[in-house]
């Protein structure tokens, strides 16, 4: 991820600007109100030093760089973690709703004390409070009025923000286009199995993961993160070189580029083809249908069942439920072409203690033994978080013959253990 720009616009406001998006900072005798959000914005506010105490909802857009509404979830997620008070959530009903609603199915789920079973949490209820503006929404001196396609904040009675006004028009799918034709299309096919990381980071630091694997004619883009088109290009890769999208769980950082991703097809009057496990995808358009009414005429599914080998050409992925804090599931996976065969850990709480008390052996080391590489998603400052602590990843890389890199975590320039690297190409030949 590249650094965001900050632009200050008025004596009060403020404006976080990337790849064509944008949220507004309202300075307010109640501190600063957000207005709007993007992929990313939770890491976008530190960079610039902000923390919101009053965040506006818009009626949900999307662009080709992505939409308004995903970003929310890891502002809760840094609540969460790092403590402080409940942000208050404003907006027309319909809007402040819908988003309650989506964060609802995703936010509150967890690990139990014992790291063993996925239980629902009351954190939403802690961290989001709703507050809807009938058609204003009033806080002492405070005033911010939503409709008309507008939004108005107002303080001891001067108006300091009208989006209407300031509101910039931005034309990113030109911007995009214009960028495209920078970027060589690349129709070669592949012999040998490459693995390119766009992202190893997560939610709260770097790009988050995600990767491009090429085969044969295949280009399957993994977990495909916000503004794709723009960040696919600083790899010299062409958005429209990838074949098939493949999600592994329905978390934010898994699921960033799904809209802009979308988007993109429909404007171009394709099908976006999706590698995911129907309890992932039913997730997907049970949230995304209000942005894409015709979300299920604009995909075409492969769907991946834990246990049962996925045939894409000459490529077999296999999948497994990985243990992770999702009801709905997140998979691992096996790829093999050849002789060779790449795996993926996706999101997984890897605990040699715990998978005896699972008793599942697909979580146990011996998974990946027939893998060459493996790219392991990794946590090195808590032994006991929802995600595998470098040791234990250590002691599965010392059972099995393929090596293992790390990844879903901050870059280590002195890491204890090897790290994938963003950029690189592994080539298993």
């Amino acid at each position: 991820m590249t650094s965001s720009s900050l632009r200050k616009l008025t004596e009060h406001v403020q404006r976080i600007e990337y790849c064509g998006m944008f949220v507004d900072l309202v300075r307010t005798s109640k501190g600063f109100v957000r207005i709007g959000s993007m992929p990313d914005v939770a890491k976008f506010l530190i960079e610039h030093g902000f923390r919101e105490e009053i965040v506006v909802v818009l009626p949900w857009e999307v662009t080709l760089a992505g939409d308004n509404r995903t970003g929310e979830e890891f502002i809760l997620w840094q609540a969460q973690i790092r403590g402080g008070i409940r942000k208050e959530y404003v907006g027309l009903r319909e809007d402040v709703e819908q988003l309650h609603s989506n964060l609802e199915r995703i936010f509150p789920y967890f690990f139990d004390d014992d790291n063993i079973k996925v239980v629902r949490k009351d954190w939403l209820k802690t961290w989001f409070h709703h507050n809807v503006a009938d058609p204003c929404y009033r806080n002492g001196n405070l005033e911010i009025c939503c409709g008309g396609g507008n939004v108005v904040v107002s303080d001891g009675g001067q108006v300091l923000y009208s989006r209407s006004e300031l509101a910039a028009v931005e034309n990113t799918g030109k911007e995009i286009e214009e960028l495209l034709k920078t970027i060589p299309r690349d129709g070669k096919k592949r012999e040998c199995m490459e693995v390119v990381p766009i992202g190893c980071g997560n939610g709260v630091c770097g790009t988050v993961a995600n990767f491009i694997f090429r085969f044969g004619e295949y280009v399957i883009w993994i977990d495909p993160c916000g503004y794709p088109a723009q960040t696919l290009a600083r790899h010299n890769i062409h958005i429209d070189d990838v074949t098939h999208f493949l999600f592994t769980h329905n978390h934010e950082d898994h699921v960033q580029g799904f809209t802009a991703s979308m988007q993109w097809a429909r404007k171009h009057n394709r099908k976006l083809n999706l590698i995911l496990a129907d309890s992932v995808f039913r997730v997907l358009v049970d949230l995304y249908s209000p942005l894409f009414p015709d979300l299920e005429e604009h995909v075409e599914v492969f769907s991946l069942y834990p246990g049962t080998p996925l045939q894409l050409g000459e490529m077999q992925i296999e999948s497994r439920w990985n243990h992770h804090i999702l009801p709905y599931g997140s998979v691992g996976l096996k790829i093999s072409a050849g002789e060779s065969c790449f795996g993926y850990s996706g999101d997984t709480k890897y605990d040699e203690g715990i998978n005896k008390i699972l008793n599942r052996p697909e979580l146990e080391a011996g998974w990946f033994a027939a893998c060459d590489l493996v790219f392991h998603e990794i946590e090195f400052d808590n032994p006991h978080s929802v995600h595998s602590y470098w040791k234990q990843v250590e002691s599965l890389q010392s059972k099995i013959n393929g090596r293992v890199l790390g990844y879903h975590c901050p870059f280590l320039a002195n890491s204890p253990f090897p790290l994938a690297e963003e950029g690189k190409c592994y080539a298993l030949d």
